[in-house]
């Protein structure tokens, strides 16, 4: 389901996704790199579940066409 809601973004013309998960959420961290999104910031111990505190990953996925000579 999220790689045909990227497929559509690119289709619809969106130049960057971004979205965020919750530091332990290994599975899902692997999953949206897979896509070929990456990480561009966190906020450490941000996010609290009781007395537990994760880290907040953001990510991004950049869409726009590369130019000669560019490196993604």
């Amino acid at each position: 389901m999220t790689a045909a809601l990227v497929e559509d973004a690119r289709r619809a013309g969106i130049e960057v996704l971004t979205l965020d998960a919750r530091g332990d959420n290994t599975r899902a961290l692997r999953l949206y790199a897979s896509l070929g999104f990456t990480e561009y910031g966190r906020l450490p111990r941000f996010v609290a579940v009781g007395e537990r505190r994760y880290d907040k990953v953001f990510c991004m996925l950049d869409l726009r066409p590369q130019a000669p000579g560019d490196t993604p």
